[in-house]
């Protein structure tokens, strides 16, 4: 489960107007330098917050929910801003818009952008260039705030699975935040200016009113989309702002709030609840949802008792100093921590010990102070944009905004050169008809087979594959001759034309089958084949495993349904070519995988005579990329500098195992293994004959299954199936 970011807020009654930027002038417009003084109870809660998100992510398993830490931030946030926004209501009868977004603008930006901009340079100057797409991609999202909505849609893409943490991954909560910051003013001003000319609690009754409806809105919505789509649902706005909600109909409460005591004991209780679900929930509980409840119920108790005057009260150690300083630089802290974390591993080329950890705090906090003290406070509270109209902190807002993206901007630029050229000379490469190239390299039937001119070649470098990944893996530029297996997903044709063909083939399975697509269409143009291939990502043709993808698996259920009779309106399809991910598992797993092959191979109707399984090729670690990008920058031969231990990345493969049972090497069941092209005695290589075998950690790139073509011919040829 990722995790959660810092917020700054302002405001409540007239004693908080000193609280934040907001408290600097009662009509908006500034007074410089007056002095804040601050609730000891929310900078408290900021300080747990900012110390259990500092833990979480730098030891996780010390605390497996502090993730919760960002429902209290919101809740701050929407307490606040809510008291703030009403206040001016009771003032006015009206809100500044402009006003209010140019004071969110002088508290958020200034250190956001610079973090951004910080972020920016660290990537150019550290990351390799693989990464570049990804983690520019990510800062351009969060410079736009729209960061969240960016990480909803990764974490239900199949072809996103293997992104790496960016350095601004954080950045979603901030998107967040503004895309409240636009809503709930305007939420306000409606009830504003419905209640024109009643009295102030006539007003307050009805903001209330709307505020409890779309509370409750979002609170069902975050329940349901938790429970249908949870990836997703952690990320995305309308699932959090019942947490805002929470916090601003708290904000509506009379002052008065109880006796002292009854504060003390709800003070506690408030405590209490969010440190246990700090401890008690984990990466698999559905989140936010329900579970969201608790944190967010302890914050509002813990705002609600304030500061009660009891001596055995919460206050007496939230009122500590170095409490207070950790509350009040929080937002910093929280902006430095995360890219540190990421950073450090790219500087440092080694795993990080706890020493390095604690040496990164430090250095996290000597940032953070600096940030406060000479970005956040001048830009937020300085007479240079707090004494003048909005428009200057919205011209600065733009410009600061315009500089981070510009960075994305050039740096995307040098991907796309980048994915120009090596397309050019992957084609010049195959067309030189280059002795050793990909796979020939590892023939053994013409051992040693050593080309120098091979040596240090990477084509397309991991870099310049990033571009195409979707090109690669999808089916776009494939005609599908009006063939259709479900509603959503048309079938791929290729090869020989169907009333031309000798025999007409048929490729399954998931993403992986549809890598297969260059080598089977090469062997099919020489033996006159017309093939037909129907993939649907992380999607296996098997009964038995898991249906993965937004929908909760009901297209994968769809397409596995569909497939029988798809092949039985195909007559003329004889032969079947499985390919598909080997899932890890334990052995009962495994069994049963083993056996839902058996059951779903079944459903096959008797015109398929053939059954050819295509073992799944060796997996790579998941830093093999970056290896190679540095390797490349090096001058080192990256196969040999980035292998793997062949005992590490080859997994059992069920359906191998299920095709021996059903009579491996009898008529209609044979087995393709091409292993030893990707593997040596001990050492699988990610880079073969001058070409990158794998765009990710599991799919095989399109250039080097090209290659493939002669040796699965020579397959099946040796196992004659297709004879029989």
């Amino acid at each position: 489960m990722r995790c959660a970011r810092l917020t700054a807020a302002s405001g409540w009654t007239a004693e908080l107007i000193r609280m934040t930027d907001a408290q600097t002038s009662q009509q908006g417009s500034g007074q410089a330098g007056k002095k804040r003084v601050l609730r000891p109870e929310v900078q408290a809660l900021r300080a747990i917050s900012v110390t259990t998100i500092i833990i979480f992510h730098y030891w996780h398993g010390l605390i497996p929910g502090g993730y919760i830490a960002v429902d209290i931030f919101f809740v701050i946030s929407g307490f606040l801003i809510t008291g703030q926004l009403v206040r001016e209501a009771d003032r006015t009868s009206t809100i500044s818009m402009s006003q209010f977004w140019a004071r969110r603008a002088r508290r958020i930006l200034p250190a956001s952008l610079l973090v951004l901009f910080v972020c920016a340079v660290g990537t150019y100057l550290l990351v390799p260039l693989n990464l570049w797409s990804q983690f520019f991609g990510e800062i351009k999202a969060s410079a736009l705030y729209v960061e969240n909505w960016n990480l909803a849609a990764q974490a239900v893409d199949y072809l996103a699975a293997d992104n790496r943490p960016s350095p601004v991954q954080h950045y979603w909560t901030l998107s967040v935040e503004e895309q409240f910051y636009l809503v709930w003013p305007v939420l306000i001003l409606i009830g504003a200016a419905l209640a024109r000319n009643r009295s102030a609690i006539v007003r307050r009754n009805l903001i209330a009113a709307l505020l409890i409806l779309l509370t409750a809105a979002s609170l069902v919505y975050s329940i349901v989309e938790t429970a249908n789509n949870p990836a997703a649902a952690y990320f995305i706005t309308p699932t959090r702002m019942w947490e805002f909600g929470a916090g601003g109909l708290l904000a509506l409460i009379a002052e008065e709030m109880g006796r002292q005591r009854l504060r003390a004991v709800v003070s506690w209780l408030g405590v209490i609840a969010i440190v246990a679900s700090s401890f008690i929930y984990t990466a698999k509980t559905p989140y936010p949802g329900s579970a969201a409840l608790v944190p967010v119920f302890g914050s509002l108790a813990v705002i609600w008792a304030g500061a009660p005057d009891v001596r055995w009260a919460p206050l007496f150690w939230m009122r500590l100093r170095w409490v207070q300083w950790v509350g009040d630089n929080s937002y910093s802290i929280y902006l430095w921590h995360w890219p540190l974390l990421i950073f450090a591993p790219f500087l440092l080329l080694t795993e990080l010990t706890t020493p390095i950890k604690f040496a990164l705090i430090a250095l996290m906090l000597v940032l953070s102070w600096l940030t406060k003290r000479f970005v956040e406070d001048p830009l937020r509270m300085g007479p240079f944009f707090a004494k003048h109209r909005p428009r200057r902190s919205f011209a600065f807002a733009a410009l600061s905004t315009g500089i981070v993206l510009l960075t994305t901007v050039a740096a995307l630029a040098v991907l796309s050169s980048r994915e120009s050229n090596d397309t050019l000379t992957t084609a010049k490469l195959f067309a030189s008809h280059q002795r050793c190239l990909g796979a020939a390299a590892r023939d053994p039937q013409h051992q040693p087979c050593i080309n120098p001119k091979l040596r240090l070649l990477v084509q397309p470098s991991p870099a310049a594959l990033q571009g195409n990944y979707l090109k690669a893996i999808e089916l776009t530029a494939c005609p599908s001759l009006g063939l259709r297996l479900t509603s959503s997903r048309r079938v791929c044709n290729f090869g020989v034309p169907p009333g031309q063909a000798k025999r007409h083939v048929a490729v399954i399975g998931d993403s992986h089958a549809g890598r297969w697509r260059n080598a089977i269409g090469a062997v099919a143009a020489q033996r006159g084949w017309s093939v037909s291939l129907t993939s649907l990502l992380g999607c296996p043709d098997n009964i038995k495993m898991p249906a993965e993808g937004a929908d909760g698996g009901a297209e994968c259920k769809a397409w596995r349904s569909a497939l029988p009779r798809w092949l039985a309106s195909q007559p003329d399809v004889d032969t079947v070519f499985i390919s598909q991910l080997a899932p890890k598992s334990d052995p009962a797993t495994f069994k049963s995988y083993v056996a839902g092959y058996q059951a779903t191979w079944r459903m096959f109707p008797k015109t398929v005579k053939h059954l050819i399984i295509l073992r799944d090729n060796p997996k790579s670690p998941l830093g093999t990329l970056d290896c190679i990008e540095r390797a490349i920058g090096d001058r080192r031969p990256a196969g040999e500098a980035c292998a793997a231990s062949r005992a590490k990345v080859l997994t059992a493969y069920p359906d191998m195992t299920a095709a021996a049972a059903r009579g491996l090497n009898k008529p209609n069941v044979g087995v393709v293994d091409l292993t030893e092209f990707f593997c040596g005695a001990k050492l699988c290589y990610p880079v073969i004959g001058g070409l990158l075998v794998a765009s990710d950690t599991s799919h095989v790139t399109p250039t080097f299954n090209r290659t493939l073509a002669p040796y699965l011919a020579r397959a099946l040829d040796r196992g004659k199936w297709l004879e029989r």
